[in-house]
């Protein structure tokens, strides 16, 4: 008897026990039931607010990206002036470094005539450069441009000296041929000079007049050959070279060269014709065989130019006399060297005929 109440608490108390769960199991779920419908409210009365909050942490980084892209573009952009700068400056010590030019050029445009004939248009605007072109007398050119050394710059880019053109072309005065049936032979005669007896006139009176006062005053019988050949070259030494323009009529064609001597006694400048015209006569009058040569002479910048020197033979021995260029190498600092009484084996690497 006892035992069956014993099992029947135990059957009691267990029904309580789990009585007792239930109870508890429906609390915790009616709690959880009536929490769940206040956040479902919650989330209902506030969806705006979260979906502002959303929205605008959206727009800020929206708005962040493109910043970052600018300051990365700025950034990469800013490496390009600095490499501009950086290549000026290299370019600044070249620029300061170019050499003066030989020469200045002053626009100018005229239609302009040569006045001298047989005269040679030259590759730089300076005496000595390489000839380019020969003109003739009245030969019309186009001027571009004047030069601070005194020539003229033609529109094909050579270079003539201001002397050698004019504005207007040159008048030549002739005399009328007699009316015959054939034209009458020319003869040149030399013309007895001041003093004929004692030098050999050059065949023109004018020259001779000039010529006889400074042969008196250089030369004497004392003196050797050499001597002679020498007090007359010193002598011519000692004038200028100089570009100039001289006009020889057509009546005086013959006396060319003669008149390129007169010009030099006169005006104390000229060019190499003069130079070795006025050589070749004097020398002649006191007795000796000199030539004048018409050729070339090399340049030291290369090429070469139209230039003209004397020749004697001695004793069986050509010799080159060329006071015009000597005058030349002077004024350039060629001090130790000479072009008087110079063989061909010598120095006539430099001349070409």
């Amino acid at each position: 008897m006892k035992a069956k109440l014993t099992a029947a608490l135990t059957v009691a108390a267990a029904v309580a026990f789990l009585c007792s769960c239930e109870a508890n199991d429906s609390s915790t779920y009616s709690t959880s039931e009536s929490k769940a419908p206040v956040r479902s409210e919650e989330t209902k009365e506030n969806p705006v607010i979260e979906s502002s909050v959303t929205e605008k942490i959206y727009k800020e980084s929206t708005v962040s990206k493109p910043t970052t892209s600018d300051a990365t573009t700025r950034t990469e952009s800013k490496p390009a002036p600095i490499q501009t700068e950086t290549t000026v400056a290299t370019t600044l010590p070249s620029t300061t470094k170019a050499h003066a030019p030989e020469w200045t050029e002053s626009k100018l445009s005229a239609t302009m005539y040569v006045n001298t004939a047989g005269i040679y248009s030259r590759s730089k605007a300076l005496l000595g450069a390489p000839v380019i072109r020969q003109y003739s007398l009245n030969d019309k050119v186009s001027v571009t441009a004047v030069t601070n050394t005194d020539y003229y710059k033609l529109a094909d880019g050579s270079f003539i000296h201001t002397d050698y053109l004019s504005t207007e072309k040159t008048v030549i005065k002739t005399t009328a041929p007699p009316k015959t049936s054939a034209p009458a032979p020319v003869s040149v005669k030399p013309q007895a000079s001041a003093s004929s007896s004692k030098y050999i006139s050059s065949g023109y009176s004018q020259l001779d007049e000039l010529m006889t006062p400074i042969l008196d005053d250089l030369i004497s019988d004392k003196m050797s050959d050499t001597e002679k050949l020498r007090a007359i070259y010193d002598y011519l030494t000692n004038f200028s070279y100089f570009e100039r323009t001289l006009l020889i009529p057509q009546s005086q064609k013959n006396y060319t060269e003669q008149l390129y001597a007169k010009w030099l006694l006169e005006n104390k400048y000229g060019v190499c014709y003069d130079f070795s015209a006025a050589f070749k006569y004097m020398t002649r009058a006191i007795g000796f065989d000199t030539q004048m040569i018409y050729g070339w002479h090399t340049n030291s910048g290369g090429g070469a130019g139209e230039h003209s020197w004397c020749e004697l033979i001695i004793n069986g021995t050509t010799y080159i006399f060329d006071p015009a260029i000597e005058l030349v190498m002077k004024s350039e600092g060629y001090l130790n060297t000479t072009r008087f009484m110079q063989t061909y084996s010598q120095i006539g690497h430099f001349y070409i005929k």
